[in-house]
C-alpha cells in the first residue's frame, strides 16, 4: 500500500512536532517536578529561552531557579527548535523543486570557495553566540552543510555561551577575573 503524500507530509509534520514539544515542554516540566521547581517558574524560563535564547539563563537564575536546571531548560528548548528547523528545511528541500534549485545553486556557490567549504561550518559556533539559534540552522542548510556536523556545532557554541551567562550571571566570573 502506498503512502499519499499528505500521509506522508502529515506523518513528518507528526514527528517533527511531537519531538519539538517533548524537548520545549514535557522534559523540562518532568524535571521541575521531578526536582520541586515551581512549573510556572519553569514556563517563564521556557518561554524566555524561545524569545531571548541564551538570555534566558539570567531569567531562570534570577527567578532562583538551579543553575544546572537552567542550563539543561535552555539546552533542550534550543536543540528543540534547531531539530525542527533543520526539519522543516529538508522537507520542503525534497519536496519542492523551486527550493531544490535554490538549494543545489547555493551549495555550488558555497563549494567554490575552499576556504568557505573546509572551514565554513565552523562559523556556526561564533554564529550561534552571535546571530542565535534561529539563524544557523538556515544558513548551514543553505550552505549545503551536513546536519549531522552542524547541530553538534551549533550546540557546542549554544551550550559554551550559555555556561559562561549562567556564571556570570551568578558572579562567578568576577570573583574569577575581578
Amino acid at each position: 500500500m502506498e503512502c499519499s503524500p499528505v500521509n506522508h507530509c502529515l506523518r513528518h509534520l507528526s514527528v517533527t512536532v511531537t519531538r519539538g514539544l517533548i524537548l520545549i515542554l514535557v522534559l523540562p516540566l518532568a524535571a521541575a517536578f521531578t526536582f520541586n521547581i515551581s512549573p510556572e517558574s519553569s514556563l517563564v524560563l521556557i518561554a524566555s529561552a524561545l524569545v531571548i535564547e541564551y538570555g534566558a539563563a539570567v531569567v531562570g537564575i534570577g527567578l532562583g531557579l538551579p543553575p544546572f536546571y537552567v542550563l539543561f531548560v535552555i539546552i533542550c528548548i534550543a536543540l528543540a527548535v534547531i531539530l525542527t528547523l533543520f526539519d522543516i528545511f529538508e522537507f520542503l528541500g525534497a519536496h519542492s523543486e523551486r527550493v531544490s534549485r535554490f538549494l543545489q545553486k547555493s551549495a555550488e556557490r558555497a563549494g567554490r570557495s575552499r576556504f568557505l567549504k573546509k572551514y565554513g561550518i565552523y562559523g556556526l559556533i561564533p554564529g550561534v553566540i552571535t546571530l542565535g539559534f534561529y539563524v544557523c540552522p538556515p544558513v548551514s542548510w543553505v550552505m549545503g552543510w551536513p546536519r549531522e556536523r552542524s547541530v553538534p556545532l551549533i550546540m557546542a557554541g549554544y551550550i559554551a555561551i550559555s555556561i559562561v551567562t549562567i556564571l556570570a550571571t551568578m558572579g562567578i566570573l568576577t570573583l574569577v577575573f575581578g
